[in-house]
């Protein structure tokens, strides 16, 4: 209970700060006042991050920088290793596919650049292509649904290694916005002006279930958009979670994905946690569903986790399956 305190107190701070000060120079001064004994890889740009059928030529493409206390003097390099997994086993033929990490190679500090603000930054890309080549799969055989990880390892000079396994919830999915693991989903044609607007949120079924807390999310109206990512990416923006909590409020990002949303690994609430940060995430068939010919309605259906050693909330982890009707 103390933990969960903790955060809200933490998270209370940041939202508050956040509000205030949501420019990129202000992050950035923020980042390089409070990272003393680590380093972050921040997300700068989402170029893409999906890779429709029958694309070729479709690309994950971001721009990270690299922050540190020695205003990135410290970077050293960036592993990139990728992983295929095959949620669409009914389509396409991927007998033999390589479900094993594979590397995407090692980008030097010499190959980042002076961003705008004197952090080093670079941009990864990857062709659908070369993903499919390294996990033996013809890009013919992908469906919607299956999807590339790709996962960052940041090395520093002096020999420390950061990482999705140990970066905080506050680092991967809050302020800080650098998850160190990205999703690069397989994905089917949606129109540019569906699932967009207001749409209110009622739980099925989940509930957070420590603390004497009876409800997860808040139920009210949200606004979806997709100013960021591809052409099937959502968002649904500053979702409250933990309202009896006092509220903690962070981005829910979701995919359309042939009829399955997809909601890939990210923090709940901005950073919320208790002991360890909470995550949430589509995992082996926890599938939400839509209809591509009308957008009134969808649901989304995750997991929720806390995997940290230190986590102190004994109930997780758990599903949660919310319904969007459009308002």
């Amino acid at each position: 209970m103390k933990n969960l305190i903790k955060y809200a107190f933490a998270g209370a701070i940041l939202i508050g700060m956040a509000s205030c000060e949501d420019d990129e120079q202000n992050t950035t001064d923020f980042v390089q006042e409070n990272v003393e004994r680590g380093a972050v890889l921040r997300t700068t740009e989402i170029f893409s991050n999906e890779l429709p059928i029958n694309t070729p030529g479709a690309q994950f493409s971001i721009e990270i920088e690299e922050q540190d206390v020695q205003g990135g003097d410290l970077l050293m390099s960036v592993d990139v290793v990728g992983r295929f997994e095959d949620n669409s086993e009914d389509d396409g033929d991927t007998t033999g596919a390589n479900l094993e990490t594979f590397s995407l190679g090692t980008v030097p500090a010499s190959e980042f650049t002076d961003g705008p603000f004197g952090l080093p930054r670079t941009t990864l890309t990857y062709t659908i292509e070369e993903l499919a080549a390294l996990a033996n799969v013809d890009p013919a055989n992908l469906f919607g649904g299956d999807v590339f990880i790709i996962d960052l390892t940041l090395n520093l000079t002096d020999g420390r290694v950061f990482n999705a396994d140990n970066a905080g919830g506050i680092i991967t999915g809050g302020f800080f916005n650098s998850p160190f693991r990205y999703n690069a989903s397989v994905t089917c044609p949606v129109g540019e002006d569906q699932f967009l607007g207001d749409y209110a949120l009622s739980i099925v079924s989940g509930v957070f279930p420590d603390f004497g807390v009876s409800q997860d999310f808040t139920e009210q109206v949200y606004t979806i958009s997709n100013e960021e990512g591809g052409p099937t990416e959502r968002t649904i923006e500053d979702v409250i979670y933990l309202p009896e909590f006092g509220g903690f409020i962070g981005d829910m990002v979701f995919n359309l994905v042939c009829e399955d949303t997809v909601t890939p690994q990210q923090s709940v609430g901005g950073g919320v946690g208790c002991g360890g940060a909470i995550q949430q995430g589509s995992f082996g068939t926890n599938f939400g569903s839509y209809d591509q010919t009308d957008d009134t309605s969808f649901t989304l259906d995750f997991i929720l986790t806390a995997g940290d050693t230190d986590s102190t909330c004994p109930s997780a982890p758990y599903t949660s399956v919310l319904l969007f009707t459009k308002q």
